[in-house]
């Protein structure tokens, strides 16, 4: 596939592409540097074959602007990525990654949306 036409399939599927690469990012934040360039290895490293791999880009497109949305989730994440070790038996350095940044979502999803905050009015 043409590398122009594969460009625009790609950001026709993550819908919040533009708004995660152009992402302002603080002198001393390499952490968020590293996660969004990884964001755009896996984005574009992609064949686009399949409706599966097709849903994890959005999925992952999703997290990504969460990730860039959501302070507290942001500093979950970076702290999870801090604390990941990786074997030297994995191969494919990006997917791996990735896949952690997914388990980690749906845990973070599950414990967020059962604590039902109440507010209190007065």
């Amino acid at each position: 596939m043409d590398n122009f036409l594969k460009n625009k399939e790609v950001v026709k599927i993550c819908k919040h592409y533009y708004d995660i690469v152009n992402t302002e990012i603080g002198e001393k934040d390499a952490v968020t540097y590293k996660i969004i360039r990884l964001y755009e290895d896996y984005v574009f490293g992609q064949d686009i074959i399949t409706k599966r791999e097709v849903e994890k880009m959005e999925l992952v497109d999703d997290i990504m602007f969460k990730f860039i949305s959501d302070s507290r989730f942001k500093k979950e994440l970076c702290d999870y990525f801090l604390r990941i070790r990786v074997s030297k038996a994995v191969t494919n350095l990006v997917d791996y990654v990735i896949s952690k940044m997914i388990e980690f979502f749906k845990e973070y999803k599950d414990i967020y949306t059962r604590n039902i905050y109440i507010p209190r009015w007065i």
